[in-house]
């Protein structure tokens, strides 16, 4: 047997602590089920840009603005780039060009 006293050893309480202290917190809801990916999608279309411009981007292709577009489309019940826009904007994920409020 060790000859550690009772204050050299840790209860499994104490070691569930440390563990749960190490651990960040929950993960930040996202909207409508999206990936924080397919989240840029509608800022960035509400800054006027095409797929192209998009996928110009690093680490993004045309195919897969395509398909964040889409998935973004579907999980949030939009049927066109307009739609992106507005959602974007009163998510407050864009603010319209020449918007008073910060």
């Amino acid at each position: 047997m060790s000859e550690a006293g009772p204050s050299r050893r840790r209860r499994p309480a104490d070691r569930h602590d440390a563990a749960s202290a190490a651990r960040p917190g929950p993960e930040p809801q996202l909207p409508d089920g999206l990936t924080p990916h397919e989240l840029e999608v509608p800022v960035l279309i509400a800054e006027k840009l095409s797929n192209l411009e998009i996928a110009r981007r690093p680490l993004i292709s045309q195919v897969t603005v395509k398909s964040h577009t889409n998935s973004l489309f579907a999980k949030a019940g939009l049927r066109d780039r307009a739609q992106a826009v507005r959602y974007a904007y009163v998510r407050g994920l864009a603010q319209p060009p020449g918007s008073v409020f910060t």
